[in-house]
């Protein structure tokens, strides 16, 4: 059984994603929950705050699923792919249906912009992690770990754009990111 705070968090992802989070009240998501909107507001004191909280755990979900899949692999290369490829999907599936996307990102990007350079730091360092993790094994040459993800994490924008996700089929993309890979992979080998 989820937590309230869990709850809370779900209630406010579908409301958002079906209404936008203009139109969803703290007294729809409190129903949604089966509690009061008084409740809810031990929890969370405006509806800001939930959307904040939700787009936290979205993206450290998002994160954690990746690295784990980058850890279930032996050769770096297949952990780049691994990583990437998984976030691609988690991302797709998460902005594929949602019908509100722009009052969401445009709440995030004007008034909490800093919890996304926050998140790109540390996905950043997962690449980091990975490229001299192919540098130990000998899979890369000896390059800028940090640079490098830094460039990669940029090239790979795209498959990470809510927008992106949202209008391209899955498979265009996996095909696309797939390609971009193996060309990113030979820059690394050589």
């Amino acid at each position: 059984m989820p937590s309230p705070c869990g709850c809370i968090l779900d209630a406010a992802d579908a409301r958002f994603a079906d209404y936008g989070y203009s139109k969803t009240t703290m007294a729809e998501i409190a129903t949604d929950c089966g509690m009061s909107v008084g409740n809810l507001y031990r929890y969370f004191k405006n509806k800001e705050a939930i959307a904040l909280a939700s787009m936290q755990r979205s993206l450290q979900v998002k994160l954690d699923r990746g690295i784990g899949a980058a850890a279930k692999e032996d050769d770096a290369l297949a952990a780049l792919q691994a990583f990437l490829l998984t976030r691609l999907r988690i991302g797709h599936a998460h902005y594929a249906d949602t019908r509100h996307l722009f009052d969401m990102m445009s709440l995030i990007n004007s008034r909490h912009r800093d919890l996304l350079l926050d998140y790109e730091v540390r996905v950043i360092d997962a690449l980091e992690a990975i490229i001299r993790r192919g540098i130990a094994q000998g899979c890369f040459a000896d390059c800028d770990a940090q640079q490098v993800a830094y460039d990669m994490h940029q090239a790979m924008l795209r498959y990470n754009n809510p927008v992106n996700l949202k209008y391209n089929e899955l498979a265009l993309l996996e095909a696309d990111l797939t390609r971009l890979i193996q060309l990113l992979y030979r820059g690394l080998v050589c």
